[in-house]
């Protein structure tokens, strides 16, 4: 199809010249080239349609009419939808029978956009639909029988808007106009001038121009109503054979109004006359639409396809090519429409949009079309050749290579059978072709393709040629460097190079120049030296890669992989005089060769991308769809220049040719393009939220998420080209860029204020601006608004207010606890004192009491006369008073102390009580009463208690009893209870007064009477202290002339039976070491221990105490703690430590020492019990009797 609108070119007009504006297509494609000055011979360029389809988003059917809004975006009228484009993707609004906002009905035939941008549709059976963007709301009017004032019809077929700001409506049954209110219709009568209807028929095609007037196409003819409202005919040339009341649509303005009909294309100009365009070629197609370029051309849109008229009469038709990538998508054409950047716009029957930018003829392309003999072999083309008869040699993969005319377009089928890919070729003087395919070398000489023996010459690689002046071929060999074939002879030598590398046989490029071949490598550039028939370094240029070069009138370009330099070259020496920086260039790493235009521009192929240079303001401009340039994956050195400037290029998409005096060396800046708010929303309650997008200030709810901001800017050029920034006042500190796509996602934006600044820029570099910023409001979560903040204060001011009391309390707290804990403390430490005091004070009252009650007892042993007798007693007994006294202050600092331990050990309580009552017995015989002992029968044997302590609770109360009791009887009764046992001491006294018994047992009581000096008042007291220390108690049950009885209840456990322990006697009289260094208590214990019978050493130091008992044998040691030099601990220690295996010398302590510790101390350093002074005799004979085997009653007086 190519090739035969091109010969039909031909033949019509030899070359086409092209000029300010190229002519027509030299493919199957109808081109216009760019506006310029310059008159060249060459292709036309073709046109590149971009194509948009279901794959894309557009939705399945035919796309019947489109419309630019006056945001930017593309509107298409579809069997399924109306669809909105801007630029990145397609939204399509539908109808749904659940949702009564959507789509009224989907297909949609007639499409426009008012003044106010809402989206006017209508089709058949839809009725009219408008949709409002602002508030993104559909309406709907439809006709009705009952409703006169209803629309005429449902058959919408087109929509038009006056001046005025009248709504024109052509339908199935007339032309109807909306009211202003939007609540009915007015149904215009044909009222022309002789010409009397009720309407104008079937109305299928308006046109409201700047004038004011209406352009009506109708069943009835085409028709004009002028701004007064008078309606008058349009006169048709009779010369026309369409159908002239099947008007298609109605298109154009500023002087010229098209009307697209079935069989013919009418043009009314000036004079009101309608005129056909290409009458005959016409006449037998259905027009639907025409649109008209800034170039002047026409396009007109067939049911055959697309046609093209430059205005010489002539009209080029361009096929349908759906196969062929950047070919017509179909061949069904309903509308074409220009949008405001002078893009051409395509909709078609086969469910695709077209379209075509407005810079598209900058370039041609020959390619490979599939049913095509007269097309290319191949799409992808790999090497290029510009053949002395100026046509081209083109090969590609698989071994292919073509001639091809490029002025024509005609292409030859001239080799088959290379194996591999065409990857270079040259042809020498007689016209005879070279091609390099891997590994191997051919010549095609005339038709006749021969194989070239290269292996042999050590020829592996072959990747470049070129053909010299001198008849010879030379071969750039990969890895093995430069060689030289005889075009004739067809022998091979290698050309030797100065100071080779490895690098050197890294072939980068080699050209044939007049001078012979120049040879670039990754180890510099050498040049062909006749006089040495070698290839010598190019002085003054450094030896690094040179990726590619180009020669110049006065020397060369270099291109390495960081600059271009330019070299002045003269005598074979360069000096370089020019130098641009491409390190940061996008073509940079890509390089694939470099050419040099009439101009001095450099232009520069890579893969991908085409670039040009300039020469003088080094600006960098880019080319590819935008242009025409549909395929930008250069090979290298796969680019010819012809004698004329025109510049062909092999690629993967083929062959692409330009002129690059057609392209202005400037492009104006232009306008800042127009940037649209597309989309705002939001997610909420788990679903998307549209937002508002009226310009007031978009509020979010607290709990919304994922804002996206959608922005577009109105620029279909080269979409992917758009730039976009972002700043959000408030939250970003810079411009953030984003992609072409121009959306922004905000995850969470605290609570405050915004504004959303937007800027955006077509592929002229451009910026523009959102007109009006985007004004955020965030509302903030409850407990960060005001109200909470003063609750937040109030809350926080009675929290503080209740924690600065609760301070105050706690430091009063405090205060209180520390003032207790001093308190305490200076009553632990007054306790102490006293104890200690008392301790100190029993220390030293006991050693002279040892002495005085010693002597006392000494004494009553004597003969004494009753006078002397009484006087010894009366000093026993005062001194047992005074040690009874001392003992209870003691018990009691203890008790306060908390240093008062029982000691549990098992005891007969019967036992006990007979104690106390033989204790007592005496006086109570002295004062005349009598004590009477009760012990019940099932009275435990044993229990387990401080015998010493429940002793001193009855000697207590029964002195007590005997004490206060002046006649009758003292009773001591012990039972059994349920927890233990139960002593009771009951007397005929005077009994106690209630009043006084709660007090009686606090310390320093005592009852009134004459007894009351006879004690301390500490007694009771003490036993209540010591009853409660063994989880008993003591009550009191008194009336006044009937006695008191005292109980005493203490849990005391029977033990476990406890086997036999058989005791050993031993001798009547034993040997004892008593060591104390008061002479008089020594004289005491004694005379008390030789009246029992025994043999008493008397040492008063411990070092004596160690001295003698290496000597003599002793039964017992009786040893005072206190001692000069060494105390008796450690006495008692050393000699524990003596003593040999089996042999153990009872120790026991005899000491004035009164704290509750030393027992412990004691037992500590290896003594045996523990005596307190002042002892009795049958105190130390019960000692003898526990650790040294002495039986009480073997002990006579001596």
């Amino acid at each position: 199809m190519l090739a035969m609108f091109l010969r039909h070119a031909v033949r019509a007009a030899a070359l086409l010249v092209l000029a300010a504006n190229m002519a027509y297509a030299a493919s199957a494609y109808a081109t216009v080239a760019p506006v310029t000055g310059t008159s060249v011979v060459g292709p036309l360029p073709t046109p590149q349609f971009r194509r948009y389809g279901v794959a894309d988003g557009l939705p399945s059917g035919p796309v019947y009419a489109v419309a630019q809004d006056r945001n930017g975006f593309m509107w298409f009228g579809s069997s399924a939808g109306l669809v909105r484009f801007d630029g990145v993707s397609f939204k399509t609004f539908r109808h749904s029978d659940a949702d009564p906002d959507s789509l009224p009905a989907n297909t949609t035939y007639a499409l426009f956009v008012d003044c106010e941008n809402r989206i006017w549709a209508g089709g058949i059976s839809t009725g009219l639909i408008s949709y409002d963007q602002r508030s993104g709301r559909f309406r709907h009017w439809q006709h009705d029988d009952a409703k006169p004032d209803s629309l005429s019809g449902n058959e919408v077929w087109s929509i038009a808007e006056t001046s005025d700001g009248t709504l024109w409506v052509a339908t199935d049954h007339g032309l109807d106009r909306l009211r202003a209110d939007g609540n009915g219709f007015d149904h215009l009568a044909l009222d022309a001038a002789g010409e009397h209807a009720a309407s104008f028929g079937e109305t299928r095609a308006l046109l409201a121009d700047a004038d004011g007037r209406l352009w009506i196409g109708a069943r009835r003819g085409l028709f004009l109503r002028h701004g007064d409202g008078t309606i008058s005919r349009v006169p048709i040339d009779p010369s026309f054979e369409g159908d002239v009341g099947m008007a298609w649509h109605i298109e154009g303005g500023h002087g010229e109004v098209r009307v697209s009909m079935t069989g013919g294309l009418l043009v009314i100009g000036s004079d009101g006359v309608a005129r056909p365009v290409a009458n005959k070629a016409l006449a037998a197609r259905r027009i639907p639409s025409s649109t008209r370029d800034a170039q002047g051309r026409l396009w007109i849109g067939t049911m055959d396809g697309l046609l093209l008229d430059t205005g010489d009469g002539r009209l080029q038709a361009i096929a349908g090519q759906p196969l062929l990538p950047g070919g017509l998508p179909g061949s069904k054409i309903w509308q074409t429409a220009l949008d405001h950047e002078g893009g051409l716009w395509i909709t078609f029957e086969q469910s695709s949009v077209a379209y075509l930018p407005p810079d598209w003829n900058g370039f041609a392309r020959f390619t490979h079309v599939p049913d095509d003999p007269t097309s290319l072999s191949n799409i992808a083309a790999s090497a290029i050749l510009l053949a002395r008869d100026g046509q081209l040699w083109v090969g590609g993969e698989n071994g292919w290579v073509d001639k091809l005319d490029a002025t024509t377009g005609k292409v030859q089928h001239v080799v088959r059978g290379v194996r591999g890919q065409i990857v270079w070729l040259a042809e020498d003087l007689r016209g005879r072709l070279w091609i390099a395919s891997p590994g191997e070398l051919h010549l095609f000489d005339h038709g006749k393709l021969s194989p070239i023996d290269i292996r042999k010459a050590g020829i592996m690689r072959p990747v470049m040629l070129c053909a010299a002046t001198d008849g010879r071929i030379y071969v750039a060999a990969w890895g093995g460097g430069v060689f030289a074939i005889d075009a004739d002879s067809r022998a091979i030598a290698k050309i030797p190079m100065e100071d080779p590398t490895d690098d050197s046989v890294a072939v980068d490029q080699i050209g044939c120049y007049a001078d012979g071949p120049w040879y670039a490598s990754a180890d510099g550039l050498r040049r062909w030296d006749p006089a040495s028939q070698r290839m010598l370094l190019v002085a003054g240029v450094p030896r690094h890669e040179i990726l590619t070069f180009a020669r110049d009138a006065g020397g060369f370009w270099l291109v390495t992989r960081s600059s271009l330099d330019h070299y002045r070259y003269a005598d074979g020496k360069a000096r370089r005089d020019d130098s641009v920086d491409i390190s940061a260039k996008p073509f940079a790493s890509v390089l694939a060769d470099l050419r040099i235009d009439r101009s001095g521009n450099f232009w520069l192929f890579a893969n991908p991308g085409l670039w040009r240079l300039g020469k003088d303001d080094r600006q960098l401009k880019s080319f590819g769809p935008a242009q025409g340039l549909s395929n930008v994956e250069f090979n290298s050195g796969a680019v010819a220049v012809a004698s004329n400037g025109m510049m062909f290029a092999a690629n993967s998409g083929g062959v692409v040719a330009f002129q690059p005096a057609l392209f202005p060396a400037s492009v104006p800046a232009g306008s800042p393009p127009q940037v649209t708010l597309a989309s705002l929303n939001v997610q909420r309650d788990g679903a998307i939220h549209a937002l508002p997008r009226d310009g007031s200030v978009v509020p979010l709810h607290w709990r919304d998420r994922d804002l996206r901001v959608e922005v577009r800017v109105a620029s279909y050029v080269n979409p992917e080209a758009n730039r976009y920034r972002f700043k959000l006042t408030g939250f970003d500190t810079n411009w953030v860029d984003v992609d072409h796509r121009g959306e922004r996602d905000f995850a969470g934006l605290p609570a405050g204020d915004y504004t959303l600044e937007v800027m955006a820029a077509g592929p002229s570099g451009v910026w523009g601006h959102l007109a009006t910023p985007l004004r955020i409001h965030v509302q903030a979560p409850p407990w960060a608004r005001w109200w909470a903040w003063a609750i937040y204060v109030a809350v926080l001011v009675l929290v503080g207010g209740l924690g600065l009391r609760g301070w105050r309390n706690r430091m009063a707290q405090r205060y209180r606890l520390q003032l207790i804990e001093q308190q305490r403390e200076l009553a632990e430490q007054a306790s102490a004192a006293k104890t200690q005091f008392l301790a100190t004070l029993s220390h030293e009252i006991r050693t002279p009491m040892t002495g005085v009650m010693g002597m006392a007892e000494l004494l009553l042993s004597t003969p004494l006369n009753a006078q002397q007798h009484d006087y010894a007693q009366a000093m026993q007994r005062s001194g047992g008073m005074l040690l009874k006294l001392l003992n209870d202050a003691l018990d009691l600092a203890r008790i306060e102390a908390g240093r008062l331990e029982l000691e549990l050990a098992p005891f007969d309580p019967r036992q006990l009580v007979t104690d106390v009552a033989q204790l007592e017995q005496g006086l109570a015989q002295a004062k005349g009463l009598r004590f009477v002992l009760q012990v019940d029968d099932d009275l435990p044997e044993r229990v387990v208690g401080d015998a010493v302590r429940v002793k001193q609770i009855l000697l207590n109360l029964a002195n007590n009893a005997l004490k206060f009791t002046q006649r009758g009887s003292v009773t001591v009764r012990a039972q059994r209870s349920a927890d233990g046992l139960l002593f009771s001491i009951s007397d005929t006294g005077p009994g106690i007064p209630e009043a006084s018994q709660a007090r009686l047992f606090e310390r320093f009581e005592q009852e009134a009477g004459p007894q009351r000096r006879a004690g301390s008042g500490l007694g009771l007291a003490i036993c209540r202290e010591l009853a409660d220390m063994m989880g008993g108690s003591i009550e009191l049950e008194s009336r006044m002339a009937h006695g008191s009885t005292f109980r005493v209840r203490l849990p005391l456990p029977e033990p476990p039976p406890a086997v036999p322990v058989t005791t050993v006697d031993g001798d009547r009289a034993r040997r004892i070491l008593l060591v104390e260094d008061d002479t008089i208590v020594a004289a005491v214990l004694r005379g008390l221990l030789e009246q029992q019978g025994h043999q008493v050493c008397h040492v008063d130091n411990g070092l004596a105490a160690l001295a003698e008992l290496p000597h003599s044998r002793f039964d017992v040691v009786l040893l005072d703690l206190d001692l000069p030099g060494v105390d008796g601990f450690q006495i008692a220690r050393l000699i524990r430590q003596r003593e040999g295996a089996g042999r153990r010398l009872p120790i026991v302590p005899v000491t004035a020492r009164s704290g509750s510790e030393d027992e412990a101390l004691a037992r500590a350093a290896g003594m045996d019990g523990f005596l307190r002074k002042p002892v009795t005799g049958e105190q130390l004979a019960a000692a003898l009797i526990c650790y040294a085997n002495i039986d009480l009653e073997e002990i006579e007086p001596g």
